[in-house]
């Protein structure tokens, strides 16, 4: 028995090294019965000849992903074969890379994707005739090992560029082509890299493949849970959400996201500030755009903020909101503090201009609010670079704060926690410079030093406040989502985004 396993393993070597000089190679028979077909045609093995066959595949499968041009790029600069090895023939699955490459295709419905995407059965077919020497269907063993050899790595750089970046492509993602975040995409560079870690260690390649943020795991254990529950509508609704949330969860934001950063999920009308390396959450509310007035997703960086803002009323809100208003009620200017200018910056009393004309059109006029109490933007205001003019503010309207549905704003989006938002953005903790910004917001200093800022002669009011160093901001849409503590939390799907997302991933065959 040994010698038969030594005389195997001589076969083994023999082949691998005929494999790599590109001389003919012998068959690999999983027995000394089946040593006899080495005689046999078709079983007489040709690494010119299988990569000749890997070119026609080439040839004939002919796509358009960069996983593909990776593929192309590997084989027809006559790179390495990487799963024709002996490894191929043996009955271990612990080193078999192309049965651990099986075992993760066939379950990736774990990630909310249809098995059936990847030519499993096929693969398995292949190895089991060349396993057993039992060709079918005028198959040659030059054209089963060329088949798995290219099916096997197509199937690799799709899985892992596909869970790295998304299954859905760029184009299928959003539902308008306004409202999204910039998103990192799968290039040669990475492909390539993909290629050489599954040359160097396959299993830690296939784990290296797998997401593996807290959320993303949440998100699949509870996948596991909602399966359990049996066909239902209810498990339809749980089971849809989830997978277009991992889909989501996939793509990578092209802006770094960094150590510091924060997003606002308007879906769930919630804010995480996010410091990894203090290793802590500030969440709060926040009441995002209506409906009618939907607030932008986007990715930027926080760098300003400024204290007592004054509100430049927009050009569609005069016309839309205030004209319709103060032509029922005259005292609007008056009671809101808001000041009327003409072209040329003259302050001009509201009640002499002709409102109505001016419904439905341009208005010649701006809208100043004035600042402090009562101003529409808060106390504070955080700016960041976008070109829709929304922003992360403060707010008088406390109200809306307690409702469940907080799609109540214009687009922008503000904060329950105006504050202490302030103070998460400071590149370290200050006092003085915390007090003066509580001062602005007349708000009792706390330190013993800032306490004597207001009676100093010196003193000026902090209007704004360049941060050191700028903070990453994503206003992005999950209706599914991780809570600061931790708890998986569902939400509505306000702007109706995930019907299109849903559509676009049965089209293509994406759901299980």
């Amino acid at each position: 028995m040994k010698s038969s396993r030594l005389f195997l393993g001589v076969i083994c070597i023999i082949c691998l090294a005929a494999c790599r000089k590109e001389k003919p190679l012998s068959p690999i028979p999983d027995s000394l019965a089946g040593f006899k077909e080495l005689f046999n045609p078709a079983y007489q093995i040709s690494a010119d000849s299988i990569r000749q066959l890997i070119h026609a595949c080439l040839e004939k499968n002919k796509q358009t992903t960069v996983w593909d041009s990776a593929l192309v790029s590997h084989y027809q600069e006559e790179g390495d074969f990487l799963w024709l090895n002996d490894s191929l023939v043996s009955d271990k699955p612990t080193v078999q890379a192309a049965d651990s490459m099986l075992h993760w295709l066939e379950n990736i419905s774990r990630h909310g994707i249809n098995p059936r995407l990847y030519p499993v059965d096929s693969i398995r077919n292949g190895l089991q005739q060349i396993r057993t020497l039992q060709l079918q269907d005028g198959k040659t063993m030059n054209s089963l090992l060329a088949d798995l050899e290219y099916q096997l790595t197509a199937a690799y750089l799709s899985y892992v560029c596909r869970l790295k970046f998304g299954f859905l492509p760029p184009e299928r993602r959003w539902n308008d082509s306004i409202n999204r975040i910039s998103l990192k995409r799968c290039d040669m560079e990475f492909a390539l890299s993909a290629l050489d870690s599954l040359r160097a260690n396959p299993t830690a390649a296939f784990h290296w493949a797998q997401p593996s943020s807290r959320f993303y795991k949440k998100m699949q254990e509870e996948l596991v849970r909602v399966n359990g529950w049996g066909k239902t509508d209810t498990t339809d609704y749980y089971w849809d959400r989830l997978l277009l949330n991992l889909e989501r969860a996939r793509w990578q934001y092209a802006l770094d996201k960094g150590k510091k950063y924060v997003v606002a999920n308007v879906a769930a009308f919630m804010l995480q500030a996010v410091n990894e390396e203090t290793d802590s959450i500030l969440e709060m509310r926040i009441c995002v755009g209506s409906v009618r007035n939907k607030t932008p997703l986007l990715s930027s960086r926080i760098y300003y903020m400024e204290l007592n803002p004054y509100w430049n009323v927009p050009q569609s809100i005069i016309r839309k909101e205030i004209i319709p208003t103060y032509r029922r009620d005259t005292t609007y200017f008056t009671r809101n503090r808001m000041k009327v200018y003409d072209k040329n910056g003259t302050q001009v009393d509201p009640h002499s201009i002709k409102w109505a004309k001016y419904a439905g059109k341009g208005v010649p006029y701006t809208v100043k609010q004035d600042n402090k109490t009562g101003n529409s933007l808060g106390r504070i205001i955080f700016r960041f670079p976008n070109p829709y003019s929304v922003y992360l503010h403060d707010t008088p309207s406390r109200w809306a704060f307690m409702r469940k549905n907080r799609a109540v704003s214009h687009g922008c989006v503000r904060l329950q926690k105006a504050l202490d938002f302030a103070f998460f953005l400071l590149e370290e903790p200050d006092e003085l410079l915390e007090d003066r910004i509580r001062i602005a917001m007349d708000l009792k200093p706390i330190s013993e030093e800032g306490k004597k800022l207001p009676i100093s002669a010196a003193y000026r009011e902090l209007k704004h406040y360049s941060l050191e160093k700028y903070v990453p901001l994503f206003i992005d849409y999950q209706t599914v989502y991780l809570s600061a503590d931790n708890n998986l939390m569902y939400c509505d799907d306000i702007y109706k985004y995930d019907p299109s997302l849903l559509k676009a991933m049965t089209d293509l065959d994406l759901k299980p």
